[in-house]
C-alpha cells in the first residue's frame, strides 16, 4: 500500500484578541463555519503559534476545555485550534513557536520608527499599502479569512519584510538585525513543524499569524519534506 505524502495547511490568521465583538452569537456562528471548513482537511495534528516551552500549559487548558471547565477567550488558538482538535478527538495540540533572542533585535517598532524618521522615502516605499484589511460588520469571519489568505496579499507582506533589510546605514544595519531575528524565529517554527511530520500520511493544520504564512510555506516547500496545501482550497465553498 502506497502511503500519502505528508501535508501541511498553513492558515494565516488575524489575532482575535485585537478584535471586539467576537463573542456575539453571530460571530460565534461564523467562527464555527470556519471550523467546519477546516475540519474537511481532516488534520491528524493541530499546531499553533504558542512557544514550544509552553506546550504543557497549552494542553492543560485544552484538557480543561474538553472537560467543560474552560471558556474560550478571543484567541484564534482557542476559538479555532481547540475546537478543531476536540471535534477530531485529538488528545493534544502542538506548540511550535519560539520568541527567544535579544529584546533589542526583535523590536519591530523601533525599526519602523527609525526608518520613518531617518529614511522617509524608503519608509514610504516599503510600507506603502501595508495595512491589514479590516473586519467590518458586513464581512463574515469566513470571508475575512479568505481575504487574509489571498496569495497576492501574503506575498506583499513577505516582500515588505524582506525589504526591511534595506533599512539602516553602513555599520548600522538596524533593519537587518530585526530581519535576522525574524528569519531565525520562522526557521525554528519550520523545524518544529517538520519534527511533527512523523508519518507519511500526516496532515498538519498550522494556525499562525498571517505574516508568517508565506515564509513558513516557502521553507516547507523548499525543504521537500511535505506538500503545502492552500487554505483557500478548504475555505472556499
Amino acid at each position: 500500500m502506497t502511503m500519502a505524502t505528508p501535508e501541511v495547511l498553513v492558515l494565516g490568521s488575524f489575532h482575535m484578541n485585537e478584535q471586539e465583538g467576537l463573542q456575539t452569537d453571530q460571530r460565534q456562528e461564523e467562527i464555527q463555519e470556519v471550523v467546519g471548513r477546516l475540519l474537511t482537511f481532516k488534520p491528524t495534528k493541530v499546531a499553533v503559534e504558542v512557544e514550544a516551552r509552553h506546550d504543557e500549559r497549552l494542553n492543560e487548558l485544552y484538557g480543561m476545555y474538553r472537560a467543560g471547565g474552560y471558556k474560550l477567550p478571543n484567541n484564534e488558538i482557542d476559538q479555532l485550534g481547540f475546537r478543531i482538535a476536540d471535534r477530531l478527538n485529538h488528545s493534544k495540540l502542538y506548540a511550535v513557536d519560539w520568541m527567544g533572542g535579544d529584546e533589542e533585535d526583535k523590536n519591530f517598532d523601533s525599526v519602523y520608527n527609525w526608518v520613518k524618521e531617518h529614511q522617509p522615502d524608503l519608509f514610504s516605499e516599503i510600507f506603502k499599502g501595508y495595512e491589514l484589511p479590516a473586519l467590518t460588520e458586513e464581512k463574515s469571519i469566513l470571508d475575512y479569512y479568505k481575504e487574509l489568505n489571498d496569495p497576492t496579499w501574503l506575498r506583499q507582506i513577505h516582500s515588505t519584510y524582506v525589504n526591511m533589510a534595506r533599512i539602516g546605514e553602513v555599520d548600522n544595519y538596524i533593519g537587518m538585525k530585526w530581519l535576522t531575528w525574524w528569519y531565525r524565529r520562522n526557521l525554528i517554527l519550520f523545524s518544529n513543524l517538520a519534527r511533527h511530520l512523523s508519518q507519511e500520511n500526516e496532515r498538519i493544520l498550522f494556525i499562525v499569524g498571517l505574516s508568517h504564512s508565506e515564509i513558513i510555506s516557502n521553507f516547507l516547500k523548499e525543504s521537500g519534506c511535505c506538500k503545502v496545501v492552500s487554505p483557500l482550497a478548504y475555505l472556499e465553498p
